[in-house]
């Protein structure tokens, strides 16, 4: 069995919400999907981004935590967030990631920079790194990460239709634990 631990991230305009209206998930060419209904959206601390969460899990966790039956091959995950702005039609955005699998397999494996490992072959990433969809793109440069991707599809307005990038999991230390970690498990069969 094998573990994933994924966060959907999103950063939503100056004036406005968003909220994940699903999210579907490709597994070795096999989807799935999962309805607004399975996530809570909560805010993080002193920024306009939010996160997606398993409405199950308990209050200080973060994203899902998806159980397959091996380690997939290849992963793909489509967030689509429902984009709501004071007087524009509500419309919606969605963030593609293709998930870069280790090599080395592990039990749990997370997208949270905050607890990989500080091991040698852990990609030297910033705690706090993650992938993230921006409705607006940001006035600053985006620093350049090694070896990630990050295409955008703009609207005729400017605004982030669609992202596309690629972020690495990374296998958790075995006993692994944390409040950021979600208490229960997304079956996907």
């Amino acid at each position: 069995m094998c573990s994933i631990h994924l966060t959907p991230r999103c950063r939503r305009p100056v004036k406005g919400q968003v909220r994940l209206s699903r999210l579907m998930i490709d597994v070795d060419g096999v989807e799935f999907v999962l309805p607004s209904r399975h996530f809570r959206t909560d805010s993080a601390v002193n920024s306009r981004a939010v996160y997606a969460t398993d409405r199950r899990a308990g209050e200080e966790a973060c994203g899902l935590l998806l159980a397959l039956n091996a380690q997939p091959r290849q992963l793909v995950t489509t967030a689509i967030w429902q984009v709501n702005e004071p007087g524009e039609p509500v419309r919606e955005s969605r963030h593609v990631v293709q998930w870069l699998l280790p090599e080395a397999t592990g039990t749990v494996l997370s997208d949270d920079t905050w607890l990989w490992p500080e091991w040698s072959d852990t990609p030297q990433l910033s705690p706090g790194d993650w992938p993230v969809l921006d409705i607006t793109p940001s006035a600053h440069a985006r620093i350049a990460r090694r070896g990630l991707t990050i295409i955008d599809t703009r609207s005729r307005e400017g605004r982030i239709s669609r992202r596309f990038q690629t972020f690495p999991l990374v296998a958790l230390a075995p006993g692994t634990q944390s409040t950021r970690l979600p208490d229960v498990f997304t079956p996907l069969e």
